[in-house]
């Protein structure tokens, strides 16, 4: 399939654009295209501006709230409860990502869990945040449920994913950022508009057997947990940090991004940050994880193998790619954004 290369700064103009003519202010307009935007940067398609059309639809809808009224419910010199009021969850996630970062200068650690929250796209930008102020970040949400516990042939779970990112000292930061399903859906609408099959071990068909076709794992098909009964255990562990605990939606509970385009998705989320200062000078850490990082650099390769990457490597050098050359946008998503724009006169950038 063709793809159109369209520059950060260009599809990121278009995006916010978009969000302020389906009614968001300027501030959140500008933090939720920065979300998407950055999830391509960092060759993350499956959370990025694929994601633009289904959250237009929900804002037009109401499922998720133009004007939401966030509120603190229970605070402590160390966490915090939010209560997110159904508005776009890539607003609640960062201030609760900062308010964990502002506790955690303080307290040395923060803790906030969000309720009644919506999809929040990429984790790695919340945990990133916590890096920029010299700490350890973690964000983590639950979704709706699309994953079957182990055994099981109905949906229990979301793909719940979690990321952390620690700061280093020569290097990027050290960033996790992994969903608990073998894939995320997101790869499988990709397929979908490329035409391509998936590897059988990402999904369920609706009868519960092992497909390729990705369009049999769209319609009523489930996403299979990594590593079998590991991943179902990490989701599980991840709903309870965010759903159970925060008093919000969890399992069944949860609803999906792309049904009921009008009714609340009841997501929950959760964000932590450790502030290192309170362990060891920052600059004594920085260059204990230099330290780890060489260690797995210079493990003897396996034949055919090149290099030895650690968590976020890959994602950091896509991200400086493709801020120079641009962001490939594939035929199919090419056409839905522009088809958006014209519904919202906001003309695609080709």
């Amino acid at each position: 399939m063709s793809h159109s290369i369209v520059s950060a700064d260009a599809l990121l103009s278009f995006c916010v654009a978009c969000f302020k003519k389906l009614g968001l202010n300027s501030e959140d307009a500008q933090i939720t295209a920065e979300n998407l935007v950055f999830a391509n940067l960092r060759g993350v398609d499956s959370h990025g501006v694929i994601r633009l059309k289904v959250y237009a639809d929900r804002l037009e809808a109401g499922g998720f709230r133009v004007r939401s009224n966030r509120r603190i419910i229970s605070e402590g010199d160390a966490f915090a409860l939010m209560d997110a009021d159904h508005g776009v969850g890539q607003v609640a996630g960062l201030e609760a990502m900062r308010l964990a970062i502002g506790k955690a200068e303080k307290a040395g650690v923060g803790f906030v869990a969000v309720k009644n929250s919506n999809h929040f796209g990429a984790a790695a930008f919340y945990a990133l945040r916590a890096v920029e102020r010299g700490m350890i970040g973690l964000a983590a949400t639950n979704a709706g449920a699309s994953m079957a516990p182990t055994g099981g042939r109905v949906g229990r779970l979301g793909n719940n994913p979690v990321s952390i990112a620690i700061p280093s000292g020569k290097y990027p930061p050290v960033v996790l950022d992994m969903a608990t399903g073998a894939v995320a859906w997101g790869k499988i609408f990709v397929a979908q508009q490329e035409n391509k099959k998936i590897p059988t071990t990402w999904a369920l068909d609706k009868h519960g057997n092992p497909t390729d076709d990705p369009n049999a794992a769209a319609q009523g098909g489930l996403i299979q947990p990594f590593g079998g009964y590991k991943g179902y255990g990490l989701s599980f562990l991840i709903d309870i940090l965010t759903g159970v605990l925060s008093g919000g939606g969890f399992s069944t509970h949860v609803k999906s991004l792309y049904q009921n385009l009008d009714s609340a998705s009841h997501v929950a989320q959760s964000f932590a940050a450790i502030n290192i200062a309170g362990f060891m000078p920052l600059a004594d850490f920085q260059s204990r994880v230099d330290q780890i990082i060489d260690l797995m650099h210079q493990c003897p390769a396996a034949p055919g193998t090149e290099r030895i990457y650690v968590p976020g490597e890959i994602e950091h050098e896509m991200e400086q790619r493709r801020r120079i050359e641009g962001i490939p946008i594939n035929a199919t998503l090419k056409d839905e954004l522009s088809t958006l724009g014209a519904k919202l006169g906001v003309p695609f950038p080709l």
